[in-house]
């Protein structure tokens, strides 16, 4: 008999293509150094905070505030998060419907344990970052998966195929893990338009879970507004990538004027999170965030290193959408069998790359390009004879 529940087992067995090479990443650079080893499989910001949040975050050390918070999240900070969405967004966002989570998976869960009834199903757009499956099982919901089409964009058609009466979300994500490519507008209007047309249907509503970590990392295009898309968008995301803070966990989840029950929402979000066991965001960092005079970062640094990956497997002969932010490109592997090429890559190269079946689309690969520029210019030569063994 089992000592773990059949979920987590299957959950094991299956495990995470980016966890088990950033542990064998580890094992590589303790045997043969750091500077040979060309690790491009965790999607961790290489970035260090911006000055201001540092010079708040010692302030904040020297004070006594380790008491209980509220749940929703310190005022002052979700005031400086509504802020910072409103102009944004161009929209009127209220500190009162602005909830501070645990990071952005904290963001989701307590997201779907809000809106999901037991059976219900939830779109997501493949490829996608496969711990949404997780997610939304862990309320009792049904994952339902459709492709996006071959510029990675929203086939809208797709979609419409997707919906049933059961449908109460769909995961959005952009710019887009693992891809790197960023929706347009339009393409986004055009889901609005599908979700008001099924909702209208069924009578029930449909959310748009707008899952957003790298918005600020855009080098090419414009962003998107979701809340002119859908009257039923719920704003996922975290300060873990744009302000090079992801080990500190700190989310937030928003909502616009125009989403109907906003108020009944938010209360279902203080109270899911509670409920699961992650009760507040770090309280700290909420209050440097706070005291930061603005929310903004620079993306030129990740554009440098984008430019210099893009001309190594250019280079090289890979095939890819050329990413237009975030930190993520999802070449073409030169075989169907993206897993043993991987392996090969690890083992022959010691280039640590993730299979494009963990993302839900096999005979690809994702590389994470938020590393020294000298691991990504060192790793040419390896590139070029990774593809020429395959030729």
């Amino acid at each position: 008999m089992a000592s773990i529940s059949e979920v987590m087992a299957k959950g094991l067995q299956g495990g995470s293509w980016v966890r088990k090479l950033f542990d064998e990443g580890a094992r590589l650079k303790k045997e043969f150094g750091e500077d040979q080893v060309f690790d491009f499989s965790l999607g961790n910001p290489f970035n260090k905070p911006p000055e201001a949040f540092t010079k708040a975050l010692l302030e904040e050390v020297g004070q006594v505030n380790h008491g209980y918070i509220p749940n929703q999240g310190i005022p002052e900070t979700r005031m400086k998060v509504a802020e910072f969405l409103s102009t944004r967004f161009n929209t009127e966002i209220s500190f009162e419907h602005v909830v501070m989570t645990v990071g952005a998976g904290g963001a989701l869960n307590s997201a779907l344990k809000s809106i999901l009834n037991s059976g219900e199903e939830v779109i997501v757009l493949s490829p996608y970052f496969a711990e949404y499956d997780a997610y939304i099982e862990n309320f009792g919901g049904k994952v339902v998966r459709c492709m996006l089409n071959d510029q990675f964009e929203i086939d809208i058609e797709a979609v419409r195929q997707s919906i049933t009466p059961l449908t109460k979300g769909i995961i959005i994500n952009t710019p887009h893990n693992p891809t790197g490519t960023i929706l347009s507008q339009e393409n986004l209007n055009e889901l609005g338009a599908l979700l008001k047309e099924a909702e209208e249907k069924s009578g029930e509503p449909i959310y748009m879970l707008f899952d957003e970590p790298y918005a600020q990392l855009i080098f090419e295009g414009e962003q998107v507004n979701p809340f002119l898309s859908h009257n039923k968008v719920i704003l996922a995301s975290s300060f873990s990538k744009d302000l090079g803070i992801a080990g500190e966990r700190l989310g937030y989840l928003a909502l616009n004027k125009n989403t109907p029950d906003a108020d009944l929402l938010i209360s279902a979000f203080v109270y899911a999170h509670r409920t699961l066991g992650f009760v507040n965001a770090p309280a700290l960092m909420q209050r440097a965030i706070a005291k930061m005079p603005d929310l903004t970062v620079d993306a030129s640094p990740y554009k440098v290193r984008r430019d210099k990956i893009v001309e190594i497997l250019s280079d090289a002969g890979f095939e890819f959408a050329t990413p237009k932010g975030g930190f993520f490109v999802f070449p073409q592997a030169p075989i169907a069998d993206d897993v043993e090429f991987c392996r090969h890559a690890a083992e022959k190269y010691k280039l640590l790359i993730v299979p494009g079946t963990g993302f839900g689309l096999s005979g690809h690969f994702r590389l994470c390009y938020s590393v020294p520029l000298e691991t990504i210019e060192n790793s040419r030569e390896a590139f070029i004879s990774l593809y020429n063994d395959f030729k």
